[in-house]
């Protein structure tokens, strides 16, 4: 009796179908999993402490460590803001601490000049002050505070008002009598945007 030999490129094909199969399995499976995670309805600051309404639980396809951001069964109501995130943003776990870890204090600067329109509340901004000079003059401005943290624009309100822009900031508690002085001395005061990577 003849003995029937399988053809090894049969054997082969069959392999790499099986293969192909599995792998386009794993795909599926991979990309249609979801991730419970914590996003901000409104921007948070640094010393806010995360109320019921300040977050909201989404599923997410996310790729890359998940473990970078707080997980949904984990709630972060009672949690204190270290670092800021916008609205819409991801509750990364590097944003999160205790109040012992805010060393920050708020000050309201009067601008000369406008801002950038890009500067909103959690924007980081560089303040930078020049001193007065002769004859209404100003000297070379340098850096007061970096990676200031905006809180907000503070509206004049008082009887005579004056085309001065006025904006909420927090700032290091080591850096309030630098700013105090600045103001109390007439420096032309100015902030500019701080371009910050994108948190993955």
């Amino acid at each position: 009796m003849r003995r029937a030999w399988l053809d090894p490129r049969l054997a082969i094909g069959a392999v790499l179908v099986v293969v192909s199969i599995v792998g386009v399995w794993l795909v599926i499976q991979s990309t249609s999993r979801s991730t419970t995670v914590w996003v901000a309805s409104e921007t948070l600051l640094p010393g806010d402490v995360i109320g019921a309404g300040d977050v909201e639980a989404v599923e997410l396809r996310m790729e890359g460590a998940t473990d970078a951001y707080l997980a949904g069964e984990a709630t972060p109501e009672g949690l204190v803001v270290v670092s800021p995130v916008g609205a819409g943003e991801v509750l990364p776990l590097t944003a999160l601490g205790d109040a012992d870890s805010v060393d920050l204090a708020t000050v309201v600067l009067a601008l000369d000049g406008g801002i950038a329109s890009t500067v909103a509340e959690g924007s980081v901004v560089d303040v930078w002050a020049a001193p007065p000079g002769e004859q209404g003059t100003f000297e070379a401005a340098t850096v007061l505070v970096g990676d200031a943290i905006v809180v907000g624009l503070v509206a004049d309100e008082g009887i005579i008002a004056d085309d001065a822009v006025r904006l909420e900031v927090l700032v290091p508690r080591e850096d309030v009598a630098g700013v105090l002085d600045a103001v109390a001395n007439a420096h032309a005061v100015h902030v500019v945007p701080v371009a910050t990577p994108v948190t993955p």
